[in-house]
């Protein structure tokens, strides 16, 4: 909850120019974040009712522009050992970045109640690919470098033993922090296009104002797409469609929260360029006897 900052009040904080993050979580507010993950589940479900059959063609797009080519790399390249995982990373990292990227930027017009259209699939992987590619890039490198450090911290001895202890769970502290960075990413430069920077930066700043909501939300999507992509056809068919109008919703429905529990007149400038007015574009209340006639919506 946005509160304004007081010094004489106790507990931890994280401040800004204006608004301050405080206190332990109480019952109200344990209440509000159920109400907000009720909420992304059950518009999440409905997005998803209203455009499964579009939405799995939008997942086989996806299939085949990011899983093939890594996979048949992989197979193919005529290299061994390290050059070969190296290469498929590397095919990985760049049809990801368009693949996914599109697949968000289809599902976010679902999410805004515009009209869907599998043709943003490519005009939103090709508009946004360099931002993306540039996220992807160093997110990798983030947790390359802090993979290598953590055996290097393991490997001390002695006294510098106890140090390289708690440098190692910095370390894993700096690869969960930027996993869950991963819930507002790319949701978040579909939706506002922006550059590379501006986008990690409001995504850490989201995190910051949400850290256990965000954690349980990154826990549910990394179950959610185990348990779908193990069965292989589950990859093809729905994953990465289920995952981004889930993701995309989270989104939408965060900033409604902030918006709504935050102080209008309070707010800094700053805050203007990632609110807009989501309000303004409620959906139509939907019931249990929608799922006999989808074709009304």
């Amino acid at each position: 909850m946005l509160e304004e900052a007081d010094p004489a009040r106790p507990g931890p904080s994280i401040r800004g120019p204006v608004i301050t993050l405080t206190g332990p979580l109480r019952p109200a507010r344990l209440a509000l974040v159920s109400s907000l993950i009720s909420t992304i589940y059950k518009k999440a479900f409905w997005n998803t009712y209203d455009h499964i059959g579009r939405l799995i063609l939008l997942n086989l797009l996806w299939a085949c522009c990011f899983p093939l080519p890594t996979y048949l790399a992989f197979w193919l390249l005529p290299l061994d050992g390290h050059l070969r995982i190296g290469a498929t990373i590397m095919v990985g990292v760049f049809t990801h970045s368009f693949a996914t990227t599109g697949a968000f930027a289809a599902t976010a017009d679902i999410v805004a109640y515009r009209k869907f259209t599998l043709k943003q699939f490519f005009c939103g992987g090709r508009d946004l690919y360099l931002p993306a590619l540039a996220i992807t890039l160093l997110s990798v490198l983030v947790c390359y470098l802090t993979y290598v450090s953590i055996g290097f911290y393991l490997a001390l001895k002695g006294a510098a033993g106890i140090l390289g202890f708690f440098l190692v769970g910095l370390q894993v502290w700096i690869v969960l922090f930027v996993v869950c960075m991963q819930v507002y990413l790319l949701p978040l430069l579909v939706k506002k296009e922006w550059g590379a920077v501006k986008t990690i930066k409001w995504s850490a700043v989201l995190i910051l104002l949400r850290p256990g909501f965000t954690l349980l939300m990154m826990l549910q999507v990394a179950a959610a797409s185990v348990i779908i992509g193990i069965t292989i056809i589950g990859t093809v068919i729905v994953v990465m469609s289920l995952v981004s109008v889930f993701l995309s919703t989270t989104l939408r429905e965060v900033l409604k929260d902030l918006e709504e529990t935050g102080e209008p007149g309070r707010k800094p400038t700053s805050w203007k360029e990632i609110f807009e007015a989501e309000r303004s574009r409620e959906e139509e209340p939907r019931t249990a006897k929608d799922l006999l006639r989808p074709w009304d919506h």
